[in-house]
């Protein structure tokens, strides 16, 4: 959204919550239509509400949008799982920053086995974005002081990096 690109926060909580408001209408009477829709403007909330350092709004937001995914990507999961794992990520990136080490844990070791999954069919698309949640995963674990497993996840998300760099 603009207004939050410029720091129009407020602005654009207000023209999420709008949106948020006739989604969920749409998707009262066609769910198959809309309900991802509802998911986007939730998570979209949940960044917003995370930039604005409002944390617990953020996790409610995130959380329902989570739940709403799972459901269509159990459904349908060539379309969703990477959506799935999106907000997982999200929500792990909050986690973290709440200090919900363990919470944070869970969330990032289900991005990493849903985006392994999704790798494995299309590894050009997915490869950055495992490098991206091994190096989350690498630095909660430092904060954790699992140091080894820190070690690790960092170590291969540089392997996967420079794989990509090589290939492109």
């Amino acid at each position: 959204n603009l207004q939050s690109d410029i720091n129009l926060y407020e602005e654009s909580l207000v023209s999420y919550k709008e949106a948020l408001g006739i989604r969920r209408k749409l998707a009262k009477d066609s769910p198959e239509h809309y309900l991802s829709d509802v998911s986007k403007t939730l998570n979209n909330l949940g960044i917003l509400q995370f930039d604005m350092n409002l944390y617990e709004e953020a996790l409610v937001f995130y959380q329902e949008a989570l739940t709403i995914l799972k459901k269509l990507a159990n459904e349908n999961p060539k379309r969703y799982l990477a959506d799935v794992a999106r907000t997982l990520n999200n929500l792990g990136l909050l986690q973290k920053n709440i200090n919900q080490y363990e919470e944070a844990l869970f969330s990032y070791k289900e991005t990493l086995r849903i985006r392994k999954k999704l790798a494995e069919e299309n590894p050009k698309r997915y490869l950055s974005f495992i490098a991206e949640t091994l190096n989350n995963l690498g630095l909660l674990q430092r904060d954790m002081n699992q140091y080894e497993q820190a070690l690790d996840s960092l170590k291969e998300a540089t392997i996967i990096r420079k794989k990509l760099v090589e290939e492109n």
